[in-house]
């Protein structure tokens, strides 16, 4: 006897994310039913995963900032869930995926019922943080009305919507079993470099976690724990700026 799918799953994985996930949760219970939503729970010990109203599943690792860990974490999931899902929107906590022309869940129904494709890939923006003019966020701060700035993130063009399980590289940037596909214009605005200050407490939060520290170019940026070196890095897109389109700000304005 065949089981009936539902239409989609949205998950992200966490450890102590407790700035990040109140805003991930409130973006995307706009177009997801809750029993819809899973949060892998990376050992959180911040009180930030207590009480969910959503699905929460432990996953133990003894570093935390491991990419081959995640990486198989993430695909592994990706595939539980389509056993039960016709598709799985999977976004890391930062990731907030959008559409402009009608709302996300309506856009992912659409890819669902269109026999011919398998995969979305998001067309990212990466918020700007620009110290001469804009302050630092508090706490309960709306990000997108203290911002104006973005630029366009090609390494941040993934592929995260799927029919099917995919093999993604580290840091998901990329996929190696299926080819890129923008028809339903999926965006993402991602929250890396929307404020300095934030920045540096959560580099110095994951060393102070047991990150695993690995050679080579993967997380590199998350492993910068002195001030000086975290600016270069982080207004080295700032010559990219652009303003943010109202009709983005508007969709956005939640965040």
């Amino acid at each position: 006897m065949s089981i009936t799918k539902k239409k989609c799953a949205v998950f992200t994985i966490v450890k102590n994310e407790n700035y990040f996930l109140p805003i991930w949760l409130k973006h995307y219970k706009k177009y997801f039913d809750n029993s819809d939503i899973y949060i892998l729970d990376h050992q959180t010990n911040d009180g930030s995963t207590e009480e969910l109203d959503v699905n929460v599943e432990f996953v133990i690792n003894e570093t935390a900032f491991d990419h081959h860990w995640l990486l198989n974490t993430v695909e592994n999931f990706q595939v539980k869930l389509l056993e039960k899902y016709e598709s799985v929107l999977f976004a890391e906590i930062d990731e907030i995926i959008y559409t402009v022309d009608k709302p996300l869940n309506e856009v992912i129904i659409d890819f669902i019922n269109d026999a011919n494709l398998l995969v979305q890939t998001c067309i990212s923006r990466d918020l700007l943080h620009i110290l001469e003019i804009e302050k630092s966020l508090d706490e309960g701060d709306l990000i997108i009305e203290n911002r104006k700035y973005w630029f366009e993130d090609i390494l941040y063009h993934k592929t995260l919507l799927s029919k099917v399980p995919l093999k993604w590289v580290l840091g998901f940037h990329y996929i190696t079993n299926h080819t890129t596909n923008y028809t339903h214009n999926l965006r993402m605005c991602h929250l890396h470099r929307f404020d300095f200050e934030l920045m540096c407490k959560r580099n110095i939060h994951r060393i102070n976690n047991n990150a695993k520290i690995e050679e080579g170019f993967h997380g590199v940026h998350n492993k910068i724990t002195d001030r000086n070196k975290l600016m270069d890095f982080f207004i080295s897109e700032h010559s990219k700026k652009e303003l943010i389109p109202e009709e983005h700000k508007i969709i956005l304005k939640h965040i």
